[in-house]
């Protein structure tokens, strides 16, 4: 079942088959105007983001709790990588586990450690409480289910040094450093989902992105023996995909 697909997230997941899928494993544009943020002047290829942030959440809601929910196996799990915007005055995280509650179990919520803090120049009201700024080299990776537990026993890859080490609520991962090489502003590293992939899917399962970027999801999935299907509505980034995957 491995799949590119080039279109619109919320019209191509309705075109998926019921109950398809074991496993949603993304990272959706933050909505922090990417662009035109003055910490981050790569726009993408042709998402606008800078929704109104009701709006941005209403469409996030949309595509995860009235779409995506029945696509996901009784058992599927459901991973959001996201970060809050304006040093954390736009709650995202919390509006995305508010709605997401209402369908689906929460799980976990990991914090992202990235060693980094790439506007720490951002100091708000400097040397004063007037409105200090709080820049953040941190962002969440949100774990849902439909249940908590897997119903089947399938075969796993999972190292005991790879659980002991991922079994954490705090994964310090370095950022992508190749997003100019590859093609694309906003791309999460290969670790990020080769631990999700390794802690919670058996071996030959079907892992979907619908915000599949630069296909890292979907790359690490087939270096792990899962199928895939990703998303995306650039044509420029499926062709990047493409060369990522080997795929025509």
């Amino acid at each position: 079942m491995n799949k590119i697909v080039c279109g619109d997230s919320v019209v191509e997941c309705q075109k998926l088959p019921e109950a398809s899928i074991d496993i949603v494993i993304t990272s959706p544009p933050y909505n922090v105007d990417l662009g035109a943020n003055k910490f981050n002047k790569n726009p993408y290829d042709l998402y606008v983001d800078n929704r109104q942030h009701k709006d941005y959440i209403a469409w996030l809601e949309h595509l995860f709790c009235d779409i995506l929910y029945s696509k996901l196996k009784d058992d599927g799990r459901l991973c959001i990588n996201v970060g809050d915007g304006l040093n954390g005055a736009v709650p995202t995280h919390s509006d995305i586990i508010s709605f997401m509650s209402h369908r689906y179990l929460p799980f976990s919520t990991i914090i992202w450690e990235k060693g980094n803090t790439s506007n720490r120049a951002a100091w708000g009201s400097w040397l004063s409480p007037s409105a200090p700024s709080f820049p953040r080299n941190f962002e969440f990776i949100l774990l849902f289910g439909k249940t908590r537990k897997l119903s089947d026993k399938g075969v796993t890859d999972l190292t005991k040094e790879e659980f002991i080490r991922f079994a954490n609520g705090t994964w310090n991962i370095r950022p992508e450093a190749k997003m100019k090489a590859i093609g694309h502003p906003a791309m999460f590293p290969k670790e990020i989902p080769y631990r999700l992939i390794k802690m919670l899917t058996w071996v030959g399962d079907t892992i979907c992105d619908p915000f599949a970027g630069a296909f890292t999801t979907c790359l690490v999935a087939q270096e792990l023996g899962r199928k895939f299907i990703g998303i995306e509505l650039s044509p420029e980034y499926c062709e990047i995909g493409k060369k990522r995957l080997g795929v025509k």
